[in-house]
């Protein structure tokens, strides 16, 4: 084969992962300054190559084509897989809010140690696992993403004040940012929200195309 035909495509290579069933193609995604990277099977591939598009490294998909952001955020959803909780509608509507805003949805909560900017998480997108009222009259809650899962506290403000109180239920996902978390030990956090820190709440029964409302 021509020397100048495999110079030419050097960047968009894929390598092969072969085992005792099958063959199967696994993406390999190359930059001007980097080794190529191999994407990680599951919900932890769609956090390596959100942060691949982050960075501007070029991802191909199986099929050979250089995938857009708008691309690979339609492939969330099929590349979850089996996961109820990323097939929602609620889910899906956050995911396209932040898309719809230049934004890239990331997991950060199974990774808080190393994505943590002065004690705050930049941006998290997740879904709420459980919640219950406190003492306080602040909302305990479990918030699952991509990456893993972190408990919190919602404050009142954000229930009373911002108006959220019927739209934060299991199942709903919400859409934060600058995130304060508190670390009591190594390794065990917790969220602390508050009404700046809400960005959008999309209910658990979310329409696709629809709002939070």
């Amino acid at each position: 084969m021509d020397s100048n035909f495999n110079n030419k495509n050097e960047p968009w290579k894929f390598s092969l992962d072969i085992d005792d069933s099958d063959l199967q193609l696994t993406p390999v995604v190359r930059s001007s300054t980097s080794n190529p990277v191999r994407i990680i099977p599951g919900p932890a591939g769609l956090v390596q190559r959100a942060k691949l598009l982050k960075d501007n490294v070029f991802i191909l998909d199986p099929d050979g084509a250089l995938m857009s952001t708008q691309e690979y955020m339609q492939k969330v959803v099929e590349d979850v897989g089996e996961d109820a909780d990323f097939n929602s509608g609620a889910w899906v509507s956050a995911t396209n809010y932040v898309n719809a805003f230049g934004g890239t949805v990331t997991g950060c909560l199974g990774d808080i140690d190393n994505l943590l900017k002065k004690g705050k998480l930049e941006q998290v997108v997740a879904i709420v696992k459980s919640c219950s009222p406190n003492a306080l009259g602040d909302l305990n809650v479990t918030l699952k993403d991509l990456s893993g899962t972190v408990p919190g506290t919602i404050n009142y403000k954000v229930l009373d004040v911002g108006g959220y109180g019927k739209d934060i239920t299991v199942g709903a996902a919400m859409i934060l940012a600058n995130v304060s978390v508190f670390t009591p030990k190594p390794s065990k956090h917790y969220l602390n929200i508050t009404k700046r820190n809400v960005v959008e709440v999309f209910r658990k029964d979310t329409v696709l195309g629809s709002g939070s409302g």
